[in-house]
């Protein structure tokens, strides 16, 4: 039923739904096709008549709906297996990207019908926008997840979709320039949608596509788990519940999740203890007001008032080192949660040398090119999985191709002792001791 999805821009109360929109691509850098994608998200049987394959998903269950919307006059395009394959013939290089793909979660407040139609109005705006096709899937709740992800894939051409074919290339979104404000534009779309659609069937709850620090929320997002942790955490609760003990998460992603709710929740409860400590200080100064105006009454002096001024700028005090107290302790688990992403990303960044040193040399692009691909999108969604994101896994390759460099060298020159060992002749005692004896495969720097 497709992926789970994360919230990590919504505040997970009563009044804010779920909010997810994601942009990915399907490209043949990667082994995908965009007939195979059709396919399995809307549980059909299609034939890519690039390669011959057949991708039979017709027994796939917890597909609620899937339908196509093109412009007017393409009709055509309502064939599934035309639409697909022609978007495949289209494409002539090698790493041609085929589709583009959306996902979104569905209100759960929203009955079936409903959560059709937003996901037909979003699609419908993206065919509007870009000219394209789009695909649309909707998948239900997995069973044993959470039960409220409803949620959509839509499907759409990179190219502009015409009357007798596909026309020219959409680039806004592979721009660096455009492609960023462009998401942006449609991940608000597709909040004021939800938002609207929410409000006219009289529910309460909203969602916001701005993160927690736009937002001005002060808590860590969570981290978006992915069909692999995803999979891992539902065999291990259910391993438990069959044992009937109590279930702790398993992969990496889920325990910081796990740490990062019970971080929030801890500052919450700090918020809320802090509030109830001004609102007795308000109370006692209220008391202490009433007290000083009736021993002013009876004494008509000053000290009171004095004292009403002590206990005031007391009150202020306490309340100045209780924030900073809560501050101080914000800024501790900041901290410590950033030292950890540094040193995940240190750990990783060696793991990545080894592994492409131990490589065959015709095997390291091919893996240097599926760990740091070229494609802006797919680096993107790359970066999600780093502990530094984008930015760390831009870092990670320059050190991994600087240390794979001096490495290749050093095989290049032992390789070249090898080869010029047997050319120095024997000495009247025997043979001569070859240098390449005393070396190794090639040095290990770990």
């Amino acid at each position: 039923m497709g992926e789970p999805l994360a919230t990590p821009f919504c505040q997970r109360a009563d009044s804010v739904a779920i909010f997810h929109l994601s942009v990915k691509t399907v490209s043949r850098s990667t082994g995908r096709s965009a007939v195979a994608a059709a396919a399995y998200r809307s549980g059909d049987t299609l034939t890519n008549e690039r390669d011959g394959r057949q991708h039979n998903y017709a027994n796939r269950t917890g597909i609620d709906e899937s339908f196509i919307i093109a412009p007017a006059g393409c009709e055509w395009t309502h064939d599934r297996s035309i639409l697909w394959n022609a978007a495949e013939q289209a494409e002539k290089r090698s790493n041609s990207v085929t589709a583009r793909e959306y996902v979104l979660a569905l209100p759960a407040e929203l009955d079936a019908k409903e959560r059709a139609g937003l996901a037909r109005a979003f699609a419908s705006a993206v065919v509007e926008r870009y000219g394209v096709a789009a695909d649309v899937a909707l998948h239900a709740p997995s069973a044993g997840g959470d039960d409220r992800n409803y949620h959509a894939h839509i499907l759409t051409t990179t190219r502009e979709v015409e009357a007798d074919g596909l026309g020219k290339k959409t680039r806004i979104l592979d721009a660096a320039k455009t492609g960023g404000p462009e998401i942006e534009s449609l991940r608000e779309l597709w909040a004021m949608q939800c938002n609207e659609a929410l409000e006219r069937h009289q529910q309460p709850a909203r969602i916001d596509h701005r993160s927690y620090e736009r937002q001005g929320v002060d808590e860590m997002p969570t981290i978006h788990l992915g069909p692999t942790s995803t999979a891992v955490e539902r065999k291990h609760k259910a391993e438990h519940e069959r044992k009937r003990e109590p279930y702790k998460p398993q992969t990496f992603k889920a325990q910081e999740n796990e740490r990062r709710r019970s971080l929030n929740d801890h500052v919450r409860e700090m918020v809320r203890e802090l509030a109830e400590t001004v609102r007795e200080v308000v109370e006692k100064a209220k008391n202490a007001k009433k007290r000083a105006i009736y021993s002013l009454l009876r004494a008509a002096g000053n000290d009171l008032r004095k004292e009403e001024a002590e206990q005031a700028r007391q009150a202020a005090e306490a309340r100045r080192r209780e924030k900073e107290r809560l501050m101080a302790k914000l800024e501790q688990e900041r901290r410590a949660a950033k030292e950890k992403a540094l040193k995940d990303a240190e750990s990783r960044k060696v793991d990545m040398v080894r592994r492409v040193k131990r490589l065959s040399p015709d095997a390291r692009e091919k893996f240097l090119a599926t760990e740091y691909p070229a494609d802006p999108f797919e680096r993107v969604v790359k970066g999600s999985d780093h502990p530094l994101g984008t930015a760390g896994l831009n870092a990670e390759e320059k050190v991994v191709r600087a240390e794979l460099k001096v490495h290749q060298a050093q095989e290049k020159r032992q390789q070249v002792e090898r080869t010029q060992a047997p050319s120095r002749g024997c000495s009247r005692g025997g043979p001569s001791r070859s240098r390449s004896r005393d070396y190794d495969n090639g040095p290990d720097f770990f």
